[in-house]
Order: C-alpha cells, then structure tokens, then sequence
C-alpha cells in the first residue's frame, strides 16, 4: 500500500491546485489493509478501504465519506451502470480504483457516473462499450465538481454493429474536473467522443491533459459524405457558445482523429486554452467554431502528406494563435494549416461569425498544402476578417505548386502583415516580401516524442 498512499500524495496536490489554486498541506502516508481503518490523526479522518465487485457493491456503500478508498476486484463484468456518489474533499478524496490497473475490465452496456466533490476514478478499461443513446460511457454528473478520471481506457474496435445510435463517451458536467493520462482509442458509432456540457452560470474549467485520442473510422451518409458530430472533443454547443468554459486541453495526443474530417476538436464556448497538443495524420482540423477569446498555442500539427490534414480554423472574435509548428498539411478549404473565415451578417449562434481582432503570431509552417487561407468562405459569408494583426510567422514551402498565401479580396479584408517570413510558394490576393534564403527551421523531434510517450495509460 505504500506506494498507493504515494499516488493519493500526488493526487491530492493535484486536486487541490486545480480546483483552489492554493498549496495545501499533506499527511503522511497510512499504510491501510482492506476492510482496516488507518490509525487516526489530529483533525483529519480515518483513511478506509472497502473492495467490491459490482455496481451493486458500490451502491450499497450509498454517499461515500471523504478518505475512503474503494478498490474493484480485478476481473471482466458485463452490464455494470455503476453510480458512484462523493462526498470527498480536496485532502481527502473518494477514490474508485481497480485492483490494478486495466485488469477490471467493463463490457456490454457499462457505464460509470460519478456524483459529489472530489473523487478520483482510477485504472478501469470498458471494451467495446455497448452504444446507449443519450447515455455516455463515463458521466461526471451536474452539480459534481473537482473530480478526476485517470489511467483509464475505453476501447471500441468491434462496436461498428452501433454505428447510427449517438452515444458519447465522456460527458463532462459541472466544473474543475481534470481527465487525464486515458486512451480512447477507435469509436465507431455516432456522436463526439467527449463532451463539455455547459450550463447556466457555471464556468466548467475542467482540464483534460496527456490523454490518447484515436478515431480512425470515418461514418458517411448514404451520399458517402461524412456525417457531422463525429469530433473527438467539443467544449459547449451553438446554444452556450458565447459563455466562459475556460478549459484547458494540454499535452494530449490526436492520432488518426479523422471522425467527421472537418472538426477534431469542436470548440463552442469561449476562453479555451489549447496547448501542447500533437495532431497527427489526423484529417480535419482545430476549429474555433463559435465562441470569442480562445488560446491556441504551442501545439504540432503534422499531417505526413496525408491528404485532409489541417491545422486551425479561425471564427469569431479575440483569438490568439501563436507558436505552434505545422508540418506536411496536405488539406485545403476549411482544412488548410492557418484558416481565417469570413463571417455571416447577423449570424445566428449556429452560423459564422465574423472574424475580428485575432492576433496570428510566431507560427512555423512547413511544406503545407496551404500555409494561410485567409478571408475564405461560401458566397453567404459577406464580412471580412477585420482589424487582425499577422506578424513574424515562417513560412518554408518547397513546392512552388503550394500556396504561402491564399487571400480573397472581396470584401477586403483589414489585416496588418508585419514581420513575416515567407519562402517558397505562391502569393495570391497579397503582396508581401519574399525570403532569398530557407529560414532555419525548428527540430520538434524531441518535444513530439515526449508527448507520445506521455499521452494515455501506463498500463
């Protein structure tokens, strides 16, 4: 057990630092043995230990006191809907955990949803969960807030028998929760893969970090279009898109996320911070699509000539895109490496807002189809991207067939252009200065393979 109290150590900063901001004093670890209770301390409660081995077990603990740790027999279960209810703290949290980790495995219709404060779901694995709709596999609930999900995988390789019911699997309500060090590899059935649900006067910030996401099925219509709603994340809905969800997706890995190849990442509510992800060979792109004041920054896009392959698509007001490194994009129209849209007049919340005050700085694009596709839309979106500064981007293209720039002049747009440096390519709807030489490019070797190595479970 002592290396378990050394997690809850861990875990516990973590908790507290997310959901408070303020440094917190931890007990020293107490060795613990199943059905035990540790040995008290001044003003801090009994750590204690239960084992189970349904979701009827847990049920039957009813609210669960903050401390107790929870420990699920290794072993596979079909059809367990498991409600977990936690009435933990930030030093003391409710924690749900396999035996060892990725050895309780979840089938059928299995499903978790977590209720309360502070709990910690650690080490499960649900394979080829059985589509639900309106059901996500894991729910942390309304009302829940400062929980975590971690060192957990759900797996659909065989759940194509599904493929039409609109089933997520994570659903994330309430707010501070924190999912992390997971893999979610190869859904198969309709709906995004995981959701931020905002609701009213509550700001989520929850923070989704170092996870694994692969989504390489592609699910097409009867014209063999593909369907829309197969993003791998989404923060908010058309509906709340002009609400603060202030969350933070970071260090994450999106490997083969084709889904509906146009969104990987859905993001519809404002004051998003998206950092030091990598998207590889993933066809489609980061899309701003409605909400203002985003952040994206310091993130790898690399596409490895894969055809499809985007960067990020600019909508709405306030955003900035900075330091991020883009690579061998091969994808045009919305799914070009830098992507600024035009806007609709009086656009509803559903449609295209204008583009205005977005800061484009410091990114490194190489060899893409399209460096920048600026001022783009359909003969609907009538208003320019206006009063946006891009300044001291590289730009290193060796095809003279690809385009460093790609403007449309009707309507003007109003852009400042200032200290970029573009080489190779072709310019059209601009004029800006030209590099005689290759600028010195980057070595994102390392930094990209620090984030594969640390993204999804360790088990």
């Amino acid at each position: 057990m002592i290396v378990r109290n050394t997690l809850f150590t861990s875990l516990f900063l973590l908790l507290a630092w997310s959901c408070t901001g303020h440094s917190l004093e931890i007990p020293a670890p107490r060795p613990t043995e199943p059905g035990t209770q540790g040995p008290e301390q001044p003003g801090e409660p009994s750590a204690k230990v239960v084992r189970v081995a349904s979701a009827a077990d847990v049920a039957a603990l009813g609210e669960v006191a903050a401390g107790t740790e929870i420990v699920w027999s290794s072993g596979t279960y079909a059809d367990q809907t498991v409600t977990l209810k936690s009435a933990g703290t930030a030093a003391n949290p409710v924690v749900l955990r396999a035996e060892e980790p990725g050895d309780v495995r979840f089938t059928g219709a299995s499903r978790l949803t977590v209720k309360g404060s502070y709990a910690v779901v650690d080490g499960f694995w649900w394979q080829n969960p059985e589509a639900v709709k309106g059901k996500a596999v894991i729910t942390l609930d309304r009302g829940s807030e400062c929980c975590t999900v971690e060192q957990c995988a759900v797996t659909g390789d065989a759940t194509a028998e599904a493929a039409d019911i609109d089933a997520k699997w994570v659903s994330l309500y309430g707010r501070g929760h924190t999912v992390t060090r997971c893999t979610f590899r190869d859904k198969r059935n309709m709906g995004t893969l995981l959701v931020v649900w905002l609701e009213a006067d509550i700001v989520p910030r929850h923070r989704i970090v170092a996870n694994r996401f692969e989504r390489p099925v592609t699910l097409c219509g009867d014209d063999g279009k593909p369907l829309n709603g197969q993003e791998t994340i989404r923060i908010g809905t058309s509906d709340t898109s002009m609400q603060d969800a202030e969350c933070t997706v970071e260090d994450n890995w999106f490997y083969h996320c084709h889904g509906e190849q146009a969104e990987i990442v859905s993001n519809k509510s404002c004051a998003n911070i998206y950092r030091g992800n990598l998207f590889e060979q993933s066809r489609g792109s980061l899309t701003l699509r409605h909400g203002n004041r985003c952040l994206v920054t310091g993130n790898y896009f690399l596409g490895d000539g894969l055809d499809g392959t985007g960067g990020v698509r600019i909508i709405g007001e306030d955003h900035t895109v900075e330091n991020n490194y883009m690579e061998r994009l091969r994808g045009t129209g919305y799914k070009t490496a830098l992507c600024l849209v035009r806007g609709q007049k009086d656009p509803a919340l559903s449609g295209y807002w204008q583009v205005r005050r977005a800061v484009v700085r410091r990114n490194v694009i190489v060899d893409c189809r399209y460096a920048f596709q600026v001022n783009y839309g359909s003969s609907t979106q009538t208003e320019p991207v206006v009063e946006t500064t891009i300044e001291n981007n590289t730009v290193s293209l060796s095809s003279s067939g690809d385009y460093a720039v790609n403007c449309a002049t009707n309507p003007a747009p109003d852009i400042e252009w200032r200290g970029n440096t573009i080489y190779g390519g072709r310019l059209s709807g601009v004029s800006l200065p030209i590099a005689a030489e290759a600028p010195t490019l980057p070595d994102v070797t390392g930094a990209t393979s620090e984030i594969r190595r640390n993204a999804g479970v360790g088990w």
